[in-house]
């Protein structure tokens, strides 16, 4: 979680500066409008066959991205004047909403249309590695430091753009100036982040900072403060309860942001006992009306039951991969015995990539070893190396050695950082050690490194058996 952890502080850094100066101007929502801008350059490159996935077409969608954010900073800061007859947040709000339709129409033929949306909402930021967070840093260093130059000058037209341009400072040529090189910020982040996650960093310790102090010093440094903080116990959160990492750090966020302010009403309040009742009677009122609402469940009559699991079932056999996704995931929900087999039966069809990653969680969920021969033939397969290792990992789960064997298979070459960590887990996981092998070694002593488990496996996986106690192979 280091990396996942390092890139949040450096989101931190920039965003807490950034935020003051949106909220001083009153466009709160420019930030997520970028956001979506820069999501949209992306799906745009998409749709042209750049894959962001892939290192060789990473740069061109950058490029695309920052292209169609920095023509966005433009409409943004020609759009903002001095005697307002349409709120300059309602230009923001359109292009929020326009970029948003259009991306979506431009993947609604795309086959990866749901994963393209939620990466473009919320991120992966466990993907991330020291190389992205070492040009993230670099380019918000940059940007850093040209606001620093000329930090009055930007500090002036955010607080009082009448008297800086009375004082004879060209708002509007500043406004651009500022809106470009949040562009480019916010192009690197969503890449990251996601849109929900990079809004969040720049409103959220800005508003609690503004709410706490008045000078720019103090309210920079409760910003900061509270940005680091809320990242890693949203890191910690994520890690210990298996949750998303992204809407896990949001989550904290919005909790500290309402706990302040209810903090200030009491403190600010005429009457700190009133206020204190208050919150209590609040607080109970909210506990009482959230269990109610689950008392209210509605019980499902059993031959109604029998009936969604035969729709779900026909759906996992009728080709349409988003609805056989989705079956998988209610049939595994609902624990319905006939689902492995069911799941199995998908798999020797050699479905698509996603169906095979779907179907392997859902089988090492069940617990069933009659399934190993599928995922086994499954692994057999040239798949990616995520893929395999989800497969080894099923394979694993079911308490069969053999998963091992597909597990070296995904490491051999030169596969993803993230692939080579989560292998290096599974091996302490599943045998109680790493055989030496560093995800980040260089090529050659990783290669030695699998060849020294190869001989390992050949000598000893027939006899290896799962030993219960010890939750490991032996």
């Amino acid at each position: 979680m280091l990396p996942p952890l390092a890139i949040c502080l450096v989101l931190v850094g920039i965003h807490g500066y950034l935020g003051i100066h949106v909220l001083a101007r009153k466009v709160i929502f420019v930030d997520l409008a970028l956001a979506q801008i820069a999501a949209l350059g992306t799906t745009y490159a998409f749709m042209l066959g750049y894959d962001p996935k892939v290192p060789e077409d990473a740069t061109v969608v950058y490029w695309f991205s920052l292209g169609f954010t920095v023509l966005g900073a433009a409409v943004f800061a020609l759009t903002r004047m001095r005697h307002e007859k349409v709120p300059h947040e309602a230009f923001i709000g359109i292009t929020y909403a326009t970029a948003s339709a259009i991306a979506i129409l431009i993947l609604s033929k795309s086959t990866a249309e749901g994963e393209h949306l939620k990466s473009m909402l919320v991120g992966n930021i466990l993907l991330v590695t020291w190389p992205v967070i070492a040009k993230t840093a670099a380019i918000y260093a940059l940007v850093g430091m040209f606001h620093a130059a000329f930090f009055r000058r930007f500090l002036a037209i955010s607080e009082d753009p009448e008297g800086a341009e009375a004082g004879g400072v060209s708002v509007r040529l500043w406004d651009c100036l500022f809106y470009v090189t949040f562009g480019f910020v916010i192009t690197s982040s969503v890449s990251i982040a996601g849109v929900l996650l990079v809004f969040t960093y720049l409103v959220v310790p800005a508003s609690v900072a503004m709410l706490l102090a008045d000078s720019f010093a103090r309210r920079i440094t409760i910003a900061w403060g509270m940005g680091t903080v809320c990242s890693l116990v949203g890191m910690v959160v994520s890690y210990y309860g298996d949750l998303p990492t992204g809407p896990a750090v949001v989550g904290v966020f919005a909790t500290v942001l309402v706990l302040c302010g209810i903090g200030l009403a009491v403190v600010h309040a005429r009457s700190r006992t009133r206020a204190v009742t208050g919150v209590i009677t609040a607080a109970a009122l909210l506990t009482v009306a959230v269990r109610g609402s689950v008392a209210l469940r509605k019980s499902e009559v059993q031959h109604r039951h029998e009936s969604v699991v035969e729709q779900l079932l026909g759906a996992l056999a009728s080709g349409n991969e988003t609805e056989q996704i989705e079956a998988i995931h209610h049939l595994t929900e609902r624990r319905e015995p006939h689902t492995p087999q069911a799941i199995v039966g998908l798999l020797e069809n050699h479905p698509s990539d996603r169906l095979v990653e779907h179907a392997a969680g859902a089988l090492a969920r069940f617990g069933d070893p009659a399934a190993v021969p599928a995922l086994l033939a499954t692994g057999a397969r040239d798949l990616d190396p995520d893929l395999r290792l989800a497969v080894a990992e099923a394979v694993l789960a079911l308490h069969d050695p053999r998963g091992m064997g597909i597990l070296l298979e995904a490491l051999r070459g030169d596969p993803p950082l993230l692939v080579r960590r989560r292998a290096v887990a599974l091996l302490q996981t599943y045998f109680g050690r790493t055989f030496g092998y560093d995800p980040d070694a260089p090529p050659a002593a990783r290669a030695a490194a699998i060849e020294n488990i190869a001989a390992w496996w050949k000598r000893t996986g027939a006899s290896l058996n799962w030993h219960g106690p010890r939750a490991r192979f032996e």
